[in-house]
């Protein structure tokens, strides 16, 4: 008897494969600008432009892109990749930054050497560039993935300097108040405007009350 032909998903003939992308998207804080919706939205229109399906996606909320530590979905992806048994050959991300803001530039380098290594190729559907390897295209990626860390560390300075400032003026940083004090609202001019109250908690009705 003849056996079956079977043809399993991680097992894709490269052929096909490259037909079929994956999608990675991080939002590390609310700004519309960066949300999952519109990232996906761009990256969407992107694989429609170059008619690639969408098979997979990856994704960190509320994670920064400081560490790979801290990014399920990016930790996800690379593990992924380094099976060897992904059944896509595209990877298709908003733009450099939300990649990663790796302080060492080399470490964002160096994961999307893995996903090129293993035959994935990486894009930046937002940027105005491809990312094709050309020499021009090298030197744009990696001043682009200097500024996205320069990004992060000059935000962290004025956070905390801005934090230096308010406790040099007797404000609390952080964390509930005290016992014994409340938080208060102020306007810039330090004058009281009303006080913060915790939201009372509710509790449970009983359905035999």
């Amino acid at each position: 008897m003849s056996k079956a032909l079977v043809v399993h998903k991680d097992r894709l003939p490269q052929s096909q494969k490259m037909s079929r992308a994956a999608q990675y998207v991080r939002m590390s804080t609310d700004y519309q600008q960066y949300s999952i919706e519109n990232q996906a939205a761009v990256i969407a229109t992107y694989a429609q432009l170059h008619k690639l399906t969408i098979v997979r996606t990856y994704r960190d909320e509320g994670r920064s892109g400081l560490k790979i530590g801290n990014r399920q979905g990016l930790t996800e992806l690379i593990d992924d990749v380094r099976s060897g048994h992904v059944d896509f050959g595209h990877l298709l991300v908003f733009d450099v930054s939300r990649w990663g803001r790796f302080q060492d530039v080399d470490e964002s380098a160096h994961y999307e050497f893995i996903c090129r290594e293993a035959g994935v190729k990486v894009a930046y559907c937002a940027e105005q560039f491809d990312n094709d390897n050309t020499l021009l295209s090298s030197i744009i990626k990696n001043i682009k993935r200097v500024m996205a860390a320069e990004f992060s560390r000059e935000l962290s300075g004025k956070v905390h300097a801005g934090a230096m400032r308010l406790a040099r003026l007797g404000f609390k940083m952080g964390g509930p108040a005290p016992f014994g004090l409340e938080r208060q609202v102020i306007d810039d001019k330090c004058r009281r405007k009303g006080s913060l109250r915790a939201p009372a908690l509710t509790r449970p009705t009983s359905a035999c009350a």
